[in-house]
């Protein structure tokens, strides 16, 4: 509700206009888009499925034999997980209850997150998850946002958001999949700033600001052919 009744005062300031689920900006910021509201997971699904797709399977050549993995929640990480699920050779640590469902049909070892569960996402959650990681050290975590821009990763979800920022303190390498609806996009959690991303997988070359913004502080940019 605070978020609501901030959006509306800027609003009748002329700072933004309100759009359904959330707020466009006004003026110079035109381009930004303010997400307040999280989607039905199942309507997510269904949006931009074939460049998540491709998404999936350009990020899964990035797994070598043997590591450990991390993969988050989200669409996009479900959708890395079918590509990964005949993989017999990996250690998948994960805070997704899909995805720990989905992957325990393969041969690779899967480490579910304690804590609590947060529907419909379908999420773990809470102090015991983040602790969780802390004992661990992953090769590459795979995560997943809700918006992208200079300022960095976003997601709907602040509780969601606190386990993504620890998978990616105890990651060797963070890569983030985002598909091209999501460019210029914010929503209530700021997950990092851009620097504490390696890779950026996508189906899209991002806006040229966005582009500049990332290569300026390291991240790698892979389009998904």
């Amino acid at each position: 509700m605070t978020v609501r009744r901030d959006l509306d005062l800027l609003g009748k300031r002329g700072l933004l206009e309100r759009t359904h689920g959330g707020a466009v900006a006004a003026g110079p910021l035109a381009t930004l888009v303010f997400d307040e509201d999280e989607p039905p997971f199942e309507q997510r699904m269904r949006r931009q499925a074939v460049q998540k797709s491709s998404i999936a399977e350009a990020a899964a050549k990035l797994v070598a034999s043997g590591e450990s993995v991390g993969l988050d929640v989200g669409t996009s990480i479900l959708a890395l997980a079918g590509a990964l699920a005949s993989r017999r050779d990996l250690r998948v640590f994960t805070n997704n209850l899909r995805v720990s469902m989905l992957m325990a049909d393969g041969k690779s070892n899967v480490y579910i997150l304690g804590g609590q569960v947060r529907w419909p996402e379908y999420s773990v959650i809470g102090p015991q998850a983040v602790e969780a990681l802390k004992s661990h050290f992953l090769d590459k975590v795979f995560i997943g946002v809700s918006g992208l821009d200079p300022s960095g990763f976003y997601d709907y979800s602040p509780e969601d958001t606190e386990v993504k920022r620890a998978f990616i303190a105890n990651a060797g390498s963070v890569i983030v999949l985002c598909d091209s609806s999501k460019f210029g996009r914010r929503a209530l959690s700021r997950i990092v700033p851009l620097e504490k991303v390696n890779i950026l997988v996508t189906d899209a070359p991002p806006p040229a600001d966005l582009v500049a913004a990332l290569s300026e502080r390291g991240v790698r940019i892979i389009v998904a052919a």
